[in-house]
């Protein structure tokens, strides 16, 4: 048993300050119906932080509204990694350090809304241990962390991010929201050579309601998601691909534990621990994920029939393995899922849902699941 969020929060204004665990998704995306975000999704359990923040937009006054920023600066626990490469095998402690800054172009009820930002993190911690020789102090490897000095030609720390960009159209009936997610690792994000790299989304919503006592069939929302990580530096430089050169997303050639917490990714789910696969071929105990090279399309529609609520999900993609262990063939696999629910009167306030999912492919084993749950919102009286 574990708790997911566990919190304590505060704000002075338009600032918060937390300190615990809550569930974090960083990055212009659809949060509810995205396939994840690819720095923070989360779909791995909340890491104990400290964290400073302007939670949502906050409008600049002498901007008229026009311009308005959200920001957050973090530092929290991973625990213990092992380690591939060093002086020393293993340490007890990583640690997590993030932070973003995201500005919205255009009035909080004007019908275009630019969306622009980027955001950083980095796994660090017990270079001490692993480059004695470097006489690190854990503020000098603080510093490397959150600014990402470079050290003999490497980085410190494991970094990866995003810079977004989106931009949001609004009708009196529909809303429709265009973002990209870009990834930058390893200096990239001053090369012209990962640009490939990265989430594109569409979602479409219907923001007016539809008239009372319409209870037929009727369209709610659309996103449309296209992810690619196959690039990752390498593309367009074959003669310089060593392993200094590969980014390797969610993988690091020190911490072995890689962009996980808890033995679940922090980043997007389509990217897969290592032992989760089909295990026709060997994995590393030395990396996080054995396949974080893919491209995949992901869709997700939801409607009204009846009173029911009915959420459509289907995912396919191309996997790749890893540049340092391909998979030849490459692997394809298409996960989908239908869910229907609806309120009752039972317990007051209450939701009945079913949902059905299947996996069928090269990379998972196949699989077919169902569930049925009962969810009540508000007290239980």
């Amino acid at each position: 048993m574990f708790f997911t969020d566990l919190y304590a929060a505060a704000k002075i204004g338009p600032v918060e300050f937390l300190a615990g665990q809550k569930k974090q998704i960083v990055g212009l995306v659809d949060s509810t119906f995205s396939s994840g975000s690819l720095a923070i999704s989360g779909n791995s359990r909340p890491l104990p932080r400290f964290q400073v923040s302007i939670p949502s937009f906050i409008p600049l006054s002498f901007t008229n509204d026009f311009l308005a920023i959200k920001a957050s600066y973090s530092d929290g626990v991973l625990g213990a990694s092992h380690i591939n490469f060093g002086s020393t095998g293993r340490i007890p402690q990583t640690y997590f350090h993030h932070k973003q800054l995201y500005f919205r172009f255009g009035q909080s009820t004007g019908r275009l809304r630019i969306f622009a930002g980027m955001n950083h993190q980095a796994i660090w911690g017990g270079e001490d241990r692993i480059w004695p020789d470097y006489q690190h102090r854990i503020s000098t490897s603080y510093w490397n962390a959150i600014s990402g000095k470079t050290l003999d030609y490497k980085k410190i720390s494991n970094h990866f991010g995003t810079s977004d960009i989106g931009a949001e159209w609004k009708t009196d009936i529909w809303s429709f929201f265009l973002y990209r997610q870009n990834i930058h690792e390893n200096g990239s994000l001053f090369k012209v050579i990962n640009f490939e790299d990265g989430l594109t989304g569409l979602k479409i919503n219907r923001v007016q309601p539809y008239p009372a006592g319409d209870s037929y069939f009727s369209f709610k929302s659309a996103t449309v998601e296209y992810v690619a990580t196959s690039n990752q530096m390498n593309a367009f430089q074959p003669s310089t691909l060593i392993l200094n050169e590969t980014a390797n997303y969610y993988n690091h050639y020190i911490y072995g534990n890689g962009w996980s917490y808890k033995g679940r990714g922090l980043g997007t789910p389509l990217i897969p621990e290592a032992g989760s696969t089909k295990s026709d071929e060997p994995t590393s105990a030395q990396q996080f994920s054995d396949n974080n090279r893919i491209r995949s399309i992901h869709g997700t529609a939801t409607f009204m029939w009846l009173n029911w609520y009915i959420v459509a999900k289907g995912v396919y993609s191309h996997n790749l393995g890893t540049y340092l262990r391909p998979y030849t063939p490459a692997r394809n696999q298409t996960s989908l899922m239908l869910s229907i629910e609806k309120k009752t009167t039972l317990l007051k306030n209450s939701t009945v849902a079913v949902s059905v999912g299947s996996d069928f492919g090269q990379l998972y084993p196949n699989a077919t699941s169902l569930q049925i749950s009962l969810r009540k919102s508000g007290f239980i009286n």
